[in-house]
């Protein structure tokens, strides 16, 4: 399954965009955006997905994602709740968790997963690092997942570099950058590696 392991949520969470590894902030009190991306995997396999979020009170922030996967045909839906414990700040560390669940259309059972998510503000940019689990639909064992990320602003331009994966499994490994290119409109990409296979995305996050 293209964009439920190797592409965008090998973590089985989502970060805002471009970002795989979740940051520990939501969306000011009564505003949300819209996400969405196109990730491929150098071969046909290709995933459109969209990703809706709001915050309907502080530190507190609800998401949607659908994710519609070619040439398979194979539709996957996730929902998650993540919640800031710490009070926000722009020079030091936060923290949040992250639960939700997610499900593929055809597919008997869910996958619920939990991500602890830690943030630290400083000179340079921003630390990320995440450390979670899922379990697997139809009762598996559960599986370890984590990240890492580093971000940094050159101008209008904002670029990471970031890595994730479970445990047991070879790491995805990428950068990427974003731009806001017209008020609230913001335009994205990555691209990295995972197994020796060239990963991509490509995406636009309109607030509101």
């Amino acid at each position: 399954m293209l964009a439920f392991s190797c592409i965008g949520l090998a973590n089985s969470a989502w970060a805002g965009r471009p970002l795989t590894v979740d940051d520990a902030s939501t969306n000011e009190t009564g505003r949300g955006h819209v996400e969405l991306w196109l990730a491929g995997d150098g071969s046909r396999a290709r995933a459109w997905n969209i990703a809706p979020a709001f915050a309907p009170m502080e530190n507190l922030e609800l998401s949607a994602l659908v994710t519609r996967e070619t040439p398979d045909k194979i539709t996957s839906y996730a929902g998650q709740v993540k919640w800031v414990i710490t009070p926000a700040q722009t020079g030091g560390c936060n923290v949040g968790v992250v639960l939700g669940v997610s499900k593929t259309r055809g597919v008997s059972g869910e996958t619920p997963y939990a991500n602890a998510l830690v943030t630290c503000n400083g000179m340079v940019g921003a630390a990320h690092l995440n450390v979670g689990a899922n379990r697997p639909s139809g009762g598996g064992s559960t599986v370890g997942t984590w990240g890492v990320a580093l971000e940094h602003g050159f101008g209008a331009v904002a670029a990471h570099a970031e890595a994730f994966g479970e445990r047991g499994s070879k790491a995805t490994v990428q950068i990427g950058a974003r731009s806001e290119i017209a008020p609230k409109l913001q335009l994205d990409g990555t691209i990295g590696t995972r197994d020796r296979r060239t990963l991509y995305s490509v995406g636009v996050k309109l607030q509101f």
